[in-house]
C-alpha cells in the first residue's frame, strides 16, 4: 500500500512573498536581501503547501527556477521511501528549505551541510545551486533529496535512533538513493572489499561520524539495503530501536557471522568495479 502522500492531490497555490525579518549586524545573506543602518535585514522567500509539507524556495537562482520539478523530486522520493519502509500514511507536517549555498544555511540554522534533516524541529533543508563559484568553493553535490528525506520517514516511523545506530540512520538514508556517481551501494562496498577499504564494524557502531565519510555511509549503506531485503522492514525497525547489541537475538545471528556471508554474497555479485576513487573521495556529483 502506498504512502497517503500519493492520494493527497496536487493543491496548485499561486505562490506569494513572505517577508522575513531578521536582527544580523552583517546584513541580509538571502536573495533579494537588504539591510537598513539599524541591521535589520528583509528576506523575501516563495512557500508552496501540499499537505503535510510546506515548501520553502529562495526568491531567485535556481531552486527558484527548477521550484515545481524540486517539489515533484521530494514527493516522489517520498512515497518511495514510505514503500520501501512499508508506510502507509505519512502526515507529519514538515518543511521544506531550499537554500542557494551551504553558506546560507548556515547562518539559518547553523550548520552548513549539502542537506540536513531536523527531526525536532520537522524541518528538512537542501541546498540547490548552479553558481560556479559556490560550487567550486563548497564543493556542491546534487541535493540529497533522497536521503534526507529517507531519514524524516525513517524517524517519524521509528523515533530517533541510539547512539550505536547512526550507522544505519545513515546507511539506510544512503540506500534509499544507491548511487554515487553510477554506482549502486553494493558496488561501492565490493571496491571498498577488494581494495582492503572496509571498515571495522566497531568503528561504524562507536564512531561512525569519525570515519571517512564516503566509506562509512557507502558501507552502512549496503549493511542497511541487505538487511531490508533479506530480512525486511520489522527486524530493521526493531534493531533501529533496540540498539546493535540486539543484533543477535533479532536476526538469530551474529553480525560477524551475517558480514561474513553478506560479504562473499557482494563480491560473487559484483567482481570487478572500476570505481574513480579520488573521484569517489570527492563526492557523488
Amino acid at each position: 500500500m502506498s504512502c497517503t502522500l500519493c492520494s493527497f492531490p496536487i493543491i496548485l497555490i499561486t505562490l506569494s512573498g513572505t517577508t522575513l525579518l531578521s536582527c544580523s549586524g552583517a546584513g541580509g545573506s538571502g536573495p533579494h536581501a537588504d539591510t537598513d543602518p539599524n541591521g535589520w535585514s528583509r528576506q523575501v522567500s516563495y512557500t508552496k503547501t501540499i499537505p503535510p509539507f510546506t515548501f520553502h524556495v529562495p526568491a531567485e537562482g535556481l531552486a527558484f527556477a527548477e521550484r515545481d520539478p524540486l517539489v515533484a523530486a521530494c514527493t516522489g522520493a517520498i512515497e518511495r521511501n514510505c514503500k520501501m519502509l512499508e508506510v502507509d500514511s505519512f502526515t507529519v507536517p514538515y518543511r521544506i528549505r531550499f537554500y542557494p549555498s551551504k553558506a546560507a544555511m548556515k547562518a539559518a540554522v547553523n550548520i552548513g551541510v549539502s542537506g540536513h534533516a531536523d527531526y525536532w524541529n520537522k524541518e528538512l533543508g537542501l541546498v540547490v545551486t548552479d553558481d560556479p563559484a559556490v560550487m567550486e568553493a563548497e564543493n556542491i553535490i546534487a541535493p540529497p533529496i533522497a536521503h534526507e528525506t529517507m531519514h524524516m520517514v525513517a524517524m517519524e516511523k521509528w523515533g530517533f535512533p541510539p547512539e550505536d545506530m547512526q550507522w544505519l540512520n545513515e546507511g539506510l538514508a544512503t540506500a534509499a538513493a544507491n548511487n554515487c556517481n553510477g554506482y549502486d551501494v553494493h558496488q561501492v562496498y565490493s571496491h571498498l572489499l577488494s581494495h582492503d577499504r572496509a571498515l571495522p564494524m566497531d568503528s561504524l557502531v562507536h564512531r561512525f561520524y569519525a570515519c571517512d565519510e564516503m566509506v562509512a555511509y557507502h558501507q552502512a549503506g549496503s549493511y542497511a539495503h541487505y538487511l531490508l531485503q533479506h530480512h525486511g522492514v520489522q527486524k530493521l525497525g526493531a534493531l533501529w530501536q533496540e540498539g546493535f547489541a540486539s543484533f543477535e537475538r533479532i536476526y538469530g545471528i551474529t553480525f560477524a557471522a551475517m558480514r561474513e556471508r553478506m560479504d562473499a554474497e557482494v563480491l560473487a555479485m559484483h567482481p570487478h568495479v572500476p570505481l574513480d576513487w579520488e573521484r569517489f573521495k570527492a563526492g557523488c556529483k
